[in-house]
């Protein structure tokens, strides 16, 4: 026997109770609400798809990989990148921001005024083609710009920065490193230093390498202008000088830490060329001089011949007197630069004979005067000039002044002076290490010379000496 499934009736809703009409009028306000939360989320998915922002939280966003937060500035909401596509340290930038702000608002942190050659505050930096760049961070207020650290490291005397003790750097550091911060005032001058990372460097690179920094000098008597390109060893050296500008600024507690430490390099070890190979052979070296002799470039040959029998920088050689000539003594009195070592130089009888011809026909104080004021030292662009022309001149391998100091160097290794003791002759503290790596050579003909003394068994030695001996049997 079937018995039919038993479902409840279904009644016809009946009036409303109290405990209806109370549930009914507490759901009113959340679905008003979820209704204003619908709106809200349509008109932001409007304003994202407009200005190409992505809604994270906390006021943060996110475009083209990179957070954005939106903040009040001078009471208008406006957009300020975070130089971050992280989460968390976008979170720490926005909440220094409004608390810097809030600061300001309370009369605790007044504006400083910008330091000299920096962006006013609210104009955004440029970018690698000197266009105002959307994503630029301005820096904040009260905080100090590149700039001014710049400042403030050439104030302190660009010192070497040590976790105990700043030291003093030779003033031909402190000179090549001036040279540095034109560019670096043009790129990185109106920038946050705590908001710098290795991006800027890249951007530096790009914008140095294309062109984009145009030096002004002297040329002459007259102001000059020209574009420059750095090259990857120029650009490492230029954010090796800015690491050092921030790490005293680290040092002092400007900033918490030195954003470039990490950066890496451009320069590729492979193709970096070392002193020795930009030095002549002995052929060359006469080949050169020669040159210069038959176009009526006669000082020019003294100081090729001078820096290759001495092994001076071309700076020291210039700034060498007649007064520190020893001729009793057979030395030279030299001031090194870079902090060298052992300041004589050895008067051997190729050098002597160059400067007795050089003697009798000195006409000041100077070695090497200028030819437009016998009391002042030549200026060293134009030597470097003709000494690439004569090597092209001859097709010769290129040589530079600095590989002449080389060439003395290598003559002293041949002669069977150790590394060490050809260090403290060309007064170099840094020692044998760096003889062996940079500046010394060993040419290919007195490799061979050498290798020939090498007795690899005791017997075929002694047997090919006999037959040597003895002769040719007849």
């Amino acid at each position: 026997m079937l018995v039919a499934p038993i479902c409840p009736a279904i009644q016809p809703p009946g009036p409303a109770t109290p405990a209806d009409r109370v549930l009914r009028i507490t759901d009113a306000p959340v679905q008003a609400k979820s209704a204003s939360n619908t709106f809200f989320q349509i008109k932001m998915e409007k304003q994202q798809k407009a200005t190409g922002f992505a809604r994270l939280d906390g006021g943060l966003y996110e475009r083209n990989n990179r957070i954005f937060a939106r903040v009040k500035v001078n009471g208008k909401l406006s957009w300020r990148s975070t130089k971050t596509n992280k989460l968390a340290q976008a979170r720490k930038w926005k909440e220094k921001w409004e608390h810097q702000q809030w600061l300001e608002e309370q009369g605790f942190a007044p504006k400083e005024p910008p330091a000299q050659g920096c962006r006013p505050a609210g104009e955004p930096s440029s970018g690698p083609n000197g266009i105002a760049s959307k994503n630029a961070s301005m820096p904040e207020a009260g905080q100090p710009r590149v700039n001014a650290l710049i400042d403030q490291y050439v104030e302190a005397g660009q010192p070497i920065i040590k976790k105990r003790a700043l030291k003093r750097k030779s003033p031909r550091t402190i000179r090549n490193e001036t040279y540095c911060f034109g560019p670096l005032r043009v790129f990185f001058g109106g920038k946050d230093p705590e908001l710098l990372t290795p991006a800027d460097c890249d951007q530096y690179h790009v914008w140095r390498n294309s062109g984009g920094y145009v030096a002004r000098f002297t040329l002459r008597g007259k102001q000059a202008a020209r574009k420059t390109r750095g090259g990857d060893r120029a650009v490492d050296l230029n954010l090796v000088v800015l690491r050092n500008v921030l790490e005293l600024a680290v040092r002092r507690g400007q900033l918490k830490s030195n954003p470039l430490v990490d950066r890496g390099q451009y320069t590729d070890e492979s193709t970096v060329r070392h002193c020795r190979e930009v030095a002549p052979t002995p052929a060359g070296l006469v080949m050169i001089t020669d040159w210069f002799v038959k176009r009526g470039y006669k000082q020019d040959a003294d100081l090729t011949q001078f820096l290759a029998y001495t092994g001076l920088r071309l700076g020291e050689g210039l700034a060498t007197q007649w007064h520190t000539v020893d001729w009793d003594e057979e030395l030279i009195h030299v001031r090194r630069s870079k902090k060298g070592v052992f300041p004589f130089v050895l008067l051997l009888p190729e050098l002597a004979g160059v400067l007795r011809k050089m003697k009798r026909k000195a006409t000041g104080k100077f070695l090497f005067p200028s030819p437009f004021d016998p009391e002042e030292p030549r200026d060293d662009s134009n030597y470097r000039r003709r000494l690439k022309a004569a090597c092209q001149a001859l097709k010769l391998p290129h040589v530079t002044p600095q590989g002449l100091r080389s060439y003395f160097v290598t003559q002293a290794r041949q002669s069977g002076l150790t590394d060490a003791e050809i260090a403290q002759l060309i007064g170099d503290k840094t020692g044998p290490s760096l003889i062996a790596e940079v500046y010394g050579d060993v040419r290919p003909d007195h490799l061979l010379a050498v290798a020939r003394n090498i007795r690899l068994t005791a017997k075929t030695r002694i047997l090919a000496c006999d037959k040597k001996k003895k002769g040719p049997k007849s």
